[in-house]
């Protein structure tokens, strides 16, 4: 499932402290994540995963001299060298060969994008087609008029696409914002992104099993500390750390979003949920079990070490279906061969029980700039994007050159991998409207990326296969209850920021104090700091916000799950 940005998920969680992240609460319609659109019927009846793009894609080119337009692409500097840079390479000048349009591209950096885009909308350079994964920004777009609305284009000059939002119309209610379309969505297969290891060696050692309860999860970090678990007499293993924690309760404090669930058919802030997992945090940081310096370790460097150098017992890391995750448990094994893991579900709360960040099965990451001359052309590339043939080229690069067809499953296999690594398989964000979710298994990263002949390889499968178990399904729902399609106003982005600030300053004093500052004396000041800042306004928005939109517009978690199938 190498299209969708998993890491953007949860990146732009973690940047939604910033003025323009804060403004939005659309967590997983980001991401982390893959994708093609659906195709004209043509395309749709004739293409199979990984087909031959070329010839089909060649004609769709028009005839004659092609309308020019700019596109975003996201610069993360992995081009590999020999291969160009990102707006000039192989794949740039294939699109160019063959899609109806002459596109320029214009590069982003994926690490700070929106100081990039702020700089090109103030310079009049921004692009026609914006891609950019934070629903947030390109929400914040469209509140200052910098995209367009496009139900008229899509519906005048789009086929492609428009026969998609007629398809899939929760779509078209997530593309939408103040009651008018202004960005392209997709389709995404169900996966996971962030979950939850433990080492059951080192259950067994202790005659323990894993944590099913936020009680137990706490027995279990604190014998991983304090019994020896790896046996070298030493007093040197930590249980556990806080990532997540906050997803055992229901919520995610950095969004202003995840702070609210539904009481009745009331949308309010989430105290006693930051109370109880402060709580908790505070018991495990007071027994030891988790690094002192975990406030220091902001990202997450250290736990990682400590994970894979067989230090810590139960881990929370994210990019469970992709290299990422692959990564660390091959280093994980390198460094203790004796080492057995499992992929655990996250444990039940007071509040229900929730499955963590990941990838939901749909999305938007694309908008038209409001100064664009040639809308047509720019929705003409969009279909062109959105063609089964192109998303599979882009995908699986060209069939005989990178891959063939696997004889059992019938899905693009590389024929070497060393060569794909050089020449396709940094090319994702070309991709960010692909719809491959039709890709079905042949899109997974158990059959794109693994060799199950390899031990290590179908033991990482395995715990995927565990992974989906945990997380991808309705009876652990995803950590939130919904989606609105509206953003904080500028003033009260400021009032969240200000507000947020000290509200984490708080719950961290609250944890590393002992008993000379409790939770609920933290939770108190938490209260009344978030009052004087101006709260309520975001209370009172969020309430109406919900209760305008709860009919038409507002997506609910529980829906997902017709979608994602494991």
């Amino acid at each position: 499932m190498r299209q969708y940005d998993k890491g953007s998920v949860y990146t732009m969680k973690k940047q939604l402290l910033n003025k323009t992240v804060t403004t939005s609460f659309a967590l997983m319609l980001a991401g982390s994540v893959l994708l093609t659109a659906c195709g004209s019927k043509s395309d749709e009846t004739t293409s199979t995963p990984g087909a031959a793009s070329t010839s089909s894609a060649t004609a769709a080119a028009t005839k004659g001299p092609k309308p020019k337009i700019k596109v975003s692409i996201y610069d993360r500097n992995n081009v590999p060298e020999g291969e160009g840079k990102i707006t000039d390479n192989r794949w740039t000048k294939w699109i160019n060969e063959n899609a109806p349009v002459e596109v320029e591209f214009v590069p982003v950096p994926r690490t700070n994008s929106q100081e990039k885009w702020n700089v090109l909308f103030a310079s009049g350079d921004a692009p026609d087609l914006i891609l950019e994964f934070s629903n947030a920004y390109m929400k914040d777009l469209a509140a200052k008029g910098q995209i367009i609305p496009l139900d008229d284009a899509i519906e005048k000059y789009s086929t492609t696409y428009k026969q998609f939002l007629k398809d899939n119309p929760i779509i078209k209610t997530l593309t939408s914002y103040n009651g008018k379309t202004f960005f392209f969505g997709r389709l995404l297969p169900a996966s996971t992104n962030h979950y939850l290891m433990v080492r059951n060696d080192w259950l067994k050692k202790l005659n323990l099993k894993a944590p099913t309860t936020a009680e137990e999860f706490y027995q279990v970090a604190k014998a991983f500390t304090e019994q020896d678990p790896d046996g070298n007499g030493k007093k040197d293993t930590l249980g556990t750390i806080f990532t997540d924690i906050d997803m055992f309760y229901g919520f995610e404090p950095s969004s202003p979003a995840w702070m609210y669930h539904l009481q009745g058919d009331q949308y309010v802030r989430s105290w006693d949920r930051l109370q109880a997992s402060t709580e908790l945090k505070k018991r495990l940081y007071d027994a030891g079990t988790v690094d002192k310096d975990i406030f220091a370790d902001k990202t997450g460097a250290k736990a990682q070490q400590d994970w894979v150098n067989g230090k810590l017992g139960m881990y929370v890391g994210d990019g469970l279906e992709g290299s990422k995750g692959y990564g660390i448990y091959d280093t994980l094994m390198k460094n203790n061969p004796n080492a057995e893991v499992s992929v655990i579900p996250l444990p039940k709360t007071e509040f229900g029980q929730y499955s963590p960040a990941g990838a939901t099965p749909f999305q938007f990451d694309a908008a038209i700039n409001a100064t664009t001359k040639n809308v047509e052309a720019v929705i003409k590339y969009v279909d062109w994007l959105m063609s089964d043939s192109t998303a599979n080229t882009l995908q699986y690069g060209l069939e005989g050159v990178h891959y063939q067809k696997d004889a059992t499953t019938g899905c693009p296999k590389p024929i070497d991998v060393e060569k794909n690594k050089k020449e396709l398989t940094w090319n994702a964000d070309f991709s960010m409207l692909s719809q491959t979710y039709k890709f079905g298994k042949c899109a997974e990263f158990v059959n794109t990326s693994l060799n199950l002949s390899k031990p290590i390889d179908k033991q990482y499968a395995e715990l995927i296969a565990k992974g989906r178990d945990a997380y991808i399904s309705p009876d652990r729902p995803l950590y939130y209850d919904l989606t609105l399609p509206v953003t904080l106003t500028d003033d009260l982005v400021v009032i969240n920021n200000t507000a947020t600030t000290t509200i984490t300053n708080t719950i961290t004093k609250a944890i590393v104090s002992g008993s000379s500052y409790t939770t609920e004396q933290a939770i108190k000041d938490a209260k009344e700091a978030w009052e004087k800042s101006g709260g309520k306004k975001i209370d009172d928005f969020q309430q109406k916000a919900y209760t305008d939109y709860k009919n038409n517009g507002v997506i609910f978690t529980k829906d997902f799950y017709q979608y994602m199938k494991k």
